[in-house]
């Protein structure tokens, strides 16, 4: 029973803000619920094993990651900004960290805390994300701000 509360607290909270980079990120015909509730469906399948790990919320966004990788895979991106962002950038930690900073303008806590890292993380992120392309990460605005 516990168990249970404790998954339906983790999805209700993180569902949306998976929703919106999902949204972010796969082209406007894919359903990127679709893609939130696969991710969610394995997190609750794996839940007691997540509960023993260092940090669950980064287990579960490295597979909202790879949900959102397949997805890609089959369809154009909605902003073409984004596939240059992740072929270009070191890592995906540094994409990622732009998307939900600078795309979609959640707080540098906030984003650490979605990707289960720490903010020093995030921020050194987008610091090398502007070295490696500032040209593009300069050029986008927050499109929302949480």
């Amino acid at each position: 029973m516990i168990a249970d509360l404790g998954f339906a607290a983790f999805a209700e909270r993180n569902s949306p803000r998976y929703t919106l980079y999902a949204a972010a990120r796969l082209s406007a015909g894919v359903r990127t619920s679709a893609v939130v509730e696969a991710t969610l469906t394995s997190a609750r399948a794996r839940w007691e094993w997540l509960m023993c790990q260092p940090c669950p919320a980064a287990e579960v966004w490295e597979e909202l990651r790879q949900q959102v990788e397949r997805q890609s895979e089959h369809s154009a991106p909605q902003n073409p900004v984004l596939a240059v962002l992740y072929q270009r950038l070191p890592n995906a930690v540094c994409a990622d960290s732009w998307v939900l900073c600078r795309l979609l303008g959640f707080p540098v806590a906030e984003a650490a805390e979605l990707m289960g890292t720490e903010p020093s993380v995030v921020e050194a992120a987008l610091a090398a994300a502007r070295r490696t392309l500032p040209q593009l990460v300069d050029a986008e605005a927050p499109l929302r701000h949480l």
